[in-house]
């Protein structure tokens, strides 16, 4: 028999395995180190020790002719040279394609996917901020309003430039520890606005000591901005972020925000816009622009907690502006098969939710249609299964 031929089919048959093995994953390159008739081992061979080194082999495999057919197989390692045969060079083994975990590139060789397996998808923010390490500038437990200078386009400037946010910090804050942030918008004319005491959309009290809490702010005691592609309220979600990211310690995998009424249209916009910096979104009775009326979605996955009431004229589930709308995006960017849904497994008696089934655990979508509600919030009992909701997701 051929030995040549023998040792070609061999590792062509390795590298296909290989690739369908790995999905996604960077594979090596398949020219190794010529050997004319070495069989290719199992693992890094041992260079022999009388043979010259063949000829550099083509990407099949067959390098020049050695004198016998002892040579040791070359390193698994991707795109490597095969180490020189005793007498004969043998080619390389096909390098070991790298992982697909996370759905990214692997690496070469050692068969590890860039981003790790269990990695946050391509996009998609994780870590700690740079105000970990931080001493806290603010009192704890306490809504403390602050000033923020926003910096947007020739169209919006004006009073949508100088806005305010209001920061809680949680009881006994630990600058070495990385918080969840929640940031809420209340409705039109709402608390923020005028003091303090409010997060806008609340969803633990003052004294908690488990998240960092912002009440983003709207102006002139009005509403949140809705339509346009330059929404102001964008680039005022960034510059409130990069300023509490660089000041105190933020958990950046696990960035949430709440809202009701003007505040929902907020959180639906955010969600979109922001997708790989929001890891969720909670709202209660918002809506969403058209696509031409809103900043470019981002088509990135955002866990999704949205609450309309049966009942509700001023913000319907129908429409084209219509939650109804915002949640098929979002089943359609979270990847979500089918639209099977069960009870959700949380306890809130009178929000009346389901679960999407199709959708990645990490990235759920729960409908909630109270009966017999209208323009409501949910009320505390939903408040509550926002939070036990958003720490069951972890960075993905």
């Amino acid at each position: 028999m051929n030995m040549r031929r023998v040792s070609t089919l061999s590792l062509l048959a390795v590298g296909s395995l290989l690739a369908a093995s790995c999905g996604a994953g960077g594979g090596g390159s398949s020219t190794g180190a010529a050997g004319a008739t070495g069989t290719a081992g199992a693992s890094s061979g041992a260079a022999g020790s009388t043979g010259t080194t063949g000829a550099a082999g083509a990407a099949d495999n067959t390098g020049a002719a050695g004198t016998t057919n002892t040579g040791a197989a070359g390193s698994a390692a991707a795109g490597s040279t095969g180490a020189a045969g005793s007498t004969t060079g043998v080619g390389g083994t096909t390098g070991a394609a790298g992982s697909a975990a996370g759905g990214s590139t692997g690496t070469a060789g050692a068969g590890t996917g860039t981003g790790g397996a269990g990695g946050p998808p391509a996009g998609v923010q994780s870590g700690m901020s740079d105000g970990c390490g931080k001493a806290a500038m603010d009192p704890l437990s306490k809504y403390v309003m602050h000033n923020i200078m926003v910096t947007l386009t020739t169209t919006k400037a004006g009073s949508w430039n100088n806005r305010v946010y209001y920061i809680d910090l949680p009881a006994m804050y630990d600058s070495s520890k990385p918080y969840p942030i929640l940031f809420g918008g209340a409705g039109c004319g709402g608390a923020p606005n005028t003091n303090g005491s409010s997060g806008g959309f609340g969803v633990l009290p003052t004294n908690n000591t488990n998240a960092i809490q912002i009440g983003l702010s709207y102006t002139n005691g009005s509403c949140f901005a809705q339509g346009g592609a330059d929404n102001p309220e964008a680039p005022y979600f960034d510059a409130v972020l990069k300023e509490v990211e660089a000041n105190y310690c933020v958990d950046k995998g696990r960035v949430f925000v709440g809202g009701y009424s003007s505040g929902g249209w907020l959180g639906y916009m955010l969600a979109f816009a922001r997708g790989g910096v929001v890891r969720g979104i909670s709202v209660a009775a918002g809506g969403i622009a058209t696509e031409t009326g809103r900043p470019p979605d981002t088509k990135l996955p955002v866990a999704g907690l949205l609450l309309t009431g049966a009942i509700d004229t001023t913000n319907p589930a129908s429409g084209p502006t219509g939650s109804d709308v915002a949640m098929n995006l979002m089943l359609q960017y979270n990847h979500c098969t089918g639209t099977d849904t069960v009870p959700w497994e949380i306890a809130c008696p009178s929000c009346a939710c389901v679960r999407y089934t199709g959708c990645p655990d990490q990235y759920p979508v729960v409908r909630c249609h109270p009966p017999g509600q209208g323009h409501t919030d949910g009320g505390g009992d939903f408040k509550t299964a926002i939070w036990k909701e958003w720490m069951m997701l972890h960075t993905p």
